[in-house]
């Protein structure tokens, strides 16, 4: 008789609600762990925020800044890594950010020094409601002017008139209901020579095709004129905004709250901790004293959350310890970048700093992710330090980040009336020991948002 047994194994991997709440401290950013340990402190009573008064209470960033690196006096936090104006002496720091009216709100300010009748006015400003932030006319008047219940309903000259009358405004190129027609009320707008306005008019309705593929040969042959003469006009057409009403839709500067300081120490850059978010949680050992007293048998909850309590210091000191050590390597190894910048910067990776920390990948990944170090060339994400290793023609390793520097570098330097071209900067970059591909420089040049040397070209 055979018996066959069959075993089947399962295995599941679990993770502890304290490593659960770790893992989740570690991810946040610093603004969002501030909110994570005020919430903590509603919830839990053994948990309570630290006073701003008490001694070694939290100092705000910018004077912590003040007395351990002489940073710019001008110096602020903001992303991604741009000196902002310090704020004035009548109230908070950032408290204030300058703000620019909207689209909708400049079109206003016009209208109002207008000449136009309340009627015309009204019908207007509700035309001013349907734009989109780039300042065209994509929706259906016929849908959304009833909804807006103008008594009488206007008519179609009514309408027309009011679009004529936004049209007249500045930007030039609003209410358009397509690119071509923004481009050619921007043309309409521009004095000079009617000759090239004429041409260029010419090339964005009939040849906007070649235009788009830069197969200017065809579009020379197509018109039948002088090179110079196509010049001008595709001068002119570049010189247009496609987006006119954008320019008023720019969001406010983005800041944010660093969770290291570097500060130069006896020659070197040195990591520490930011002390305006690095303590703000303690245990309150009044109700730990009281719940002491009682029989904890009896509640059940409250020992829980005790518990719960506990873990939650414990973790938010792991998340400061980890954030700091991860922050000390980076800062070591890159210790030249803080001298010169992008182009001193090394290769690195995720795996490089966990396997020196002895860290899991992940930890390290959860540790850099919206994280931001306050540095005297601005606030920097951690992230901005890691790049891969690219080799040279005399066997040293540079980073991605230092090719892009560079090729921005090149691209600042180069004649206006002659730019670059993307072959011209990797045979450059092949003259001075980098050997990249064509593409790789362009994909760079992208992430630089810097447009192709046909869009640069000026003169």
């Amino acid at each position: 008789m055979t018996m066959l047994l069959s075993l089947a194994t399962n295995q599941n991997l679990t993770i502890s609600p304290r490593m659960q709440q770790a893992i989740r401290l570690l991810r946040l950013s610093a603004l969002d762990f501030e909110m994570a340990l005020r919430n903590a402190a509603v919830t839990n009573p053994f948990l309570e925020e630290c006073d701003d008064d008490e001694e070694g209470a939290q100092l705000p960033v910018e004077a912590a800044v003040s007395e351990l690196s002489p940073l710019p006096e001008s110096f602020a936090f903001e992303r991604p890594g741009t000196a902002a104006p310090a704020a004035d002496d009548e109230g908070p720091e950032f408290a204030r950010v300058a703000e620019r009216p909207g689209l909708r709100d400049h079109l206003r300010n016009q209208l109002l020094a207008s000449q136009c009748s309340e009627r015309e006015l009204q019908l207007a400003n509700a035309i001013i409601e349907t734009l989109d932030d780039d300042g065209y006319l994509r929706e259906s008047l016929d849908v959304v002017l009833p909804a807006l219940k103008i008594d009488p309903a206007p008519t179609a000259d009514e309408v027309d008139r009011a679009i004529a009358l936004l049209r007249q405004l500045d930007p030039p190129g609003l209410c358009a209901g397509s690119l071509i027609e923004c481009l050619l009320l921007q043309l309409d707008a521009i004095d000079g020579d009617t000759a090239t306005r004429a041409l260029a008019r010419t090339i964005l309705t009939t040849h906007i095709d070649l235009l788009a593929r830069r197969d200017f040969g065809t579009l020379q042959r197509r018109i039948n004129c002088d090179e110079s003469v196509l010049h001008e006009a595709i001068g002119l057409i570049r010189r247009l905004d496609p987006d006119p009403g954008s320019r008023y839709s720019a969001k406010a500067p983005d800041y944010v709250v660093p969770d290291v300081i570097v500060v130069e120490r006896s020659g070197r850059h040195v990591a520490m901790l930011n002390p305006a978010v690095s303590n703000g949680i303690r245990l309150n050992e009044r109700y730990v004293d009281l719940f002491r007293r009682c029989r904890r048998s009896q509640h059940p909850a409250m020992a829980q959350q005790l518990q719960e309590a506990r873990w939650m210091i414990r973790n938010v000191e792991q998340r400061f310890d980890t954030i700091l050590r991860v922050a000390s390597f980076i800062v070591e190894r890159q210790q030249a970048f803080f001298s010169a910048g992008d182009l001193a910067l090394k290769p690195m990776v995720l795996r490089e700093v966990a396997d020196e920390l002895g860290l899991h990948e992940s930890t390290v990944s959860r540790a850099t992710g919206n994280k931001y170090m306050a540095t005297a060339r601005g606030c920097i994400e951690f992230k901005h330090f890691f790049s891969r290793e690219l080799h040279t023609d005399q066997g040293q390793a540079c980073s991605a980040a230092a090719v892009r520097s560079l090729i921005g570098g090149l691209i600042h330097a180069e004649r206006r009336s002659a730019p670059l071209s993307d072959v011209e900067i990797t045979a450059e970059l092949k003259s001075q020991g980098i050997h990249i591909a064509r593409r790789t420089v362009t994909k760079y040049r992208r992430m630089l948002k810097v447009p192709s040397a046909e869009f640069r070209r000026v003169g």
